[in-house]
């Protein structure tokens, strides 16, 4: 029965680290996506009028590039923190499943352990690939906002 258990942490430990691997590609790929898109429609969103070509002041705002521009930049943020949340969160389950694991290692006869180096370990990686879709998240939105802002004051 024992080693049924063993085998299910093992598999648990092991599902957890690919869908950790597979959230922080996908998070990047769909980062990058949702970048290119928002600094495309950045750029679109302030165009000029033909009032504004002829002696007007007030250029001309794309409702739809603008409505585009803020939605990419919102779904990059919900993308982005549903990712990070993932991650922790499968890094708290890998520390709870390692230490069951230590625990049934002990109970079996094995020598002690310190469950800590793993936990740490998970912890680690957990913050590191959350830390990198943070950092480009915030990049993502941050660079294509001051594009939308210098455009918008360069055609004032």
């Amino acid at each position: 029965m024992k080693e049924r258990i063993h085998e299910q942490i093992i598999h648990e430990i092991k599902l957890s680290s690919r869908t950790d691997t597979t959230i922080t590609i996908i998070a990047i790929v769909v980062t990058f996506i949702l970048f290119s898109m928002s600094f495309g429609f950045a750029n679109a969103a302030v165009g000029f009028s033909i009032e504004s070509i002829f002696g007007g002041s007030a250029p001309e705002l794309s409702v739809w590039a603008t409505a585009a521009f803020f939605i990419s930049l919102i779904a990059t943020a919900v993308i982005d923190l549903a990712s990070i949340f993932t991650l922790r969160n499968n890094a708290r389950r890998k520390v709870r499943l390692a230490e069951n694991l230590i625990k049934l290692y002990q109970e079996e006869g094995a020598p002690p352990y310190s469950a800590d180096d793993i936990s740490m370990g998970y912890k680690s990686r957990g913050n590191l690939f959350a830390v990198i879709i943070g950092t480009l998240a915030a990049l993502s939105i941050i660079i294509p906002l001051i594009v939308f802002i210098n455009t918008l004051v360069e055609r004032l």
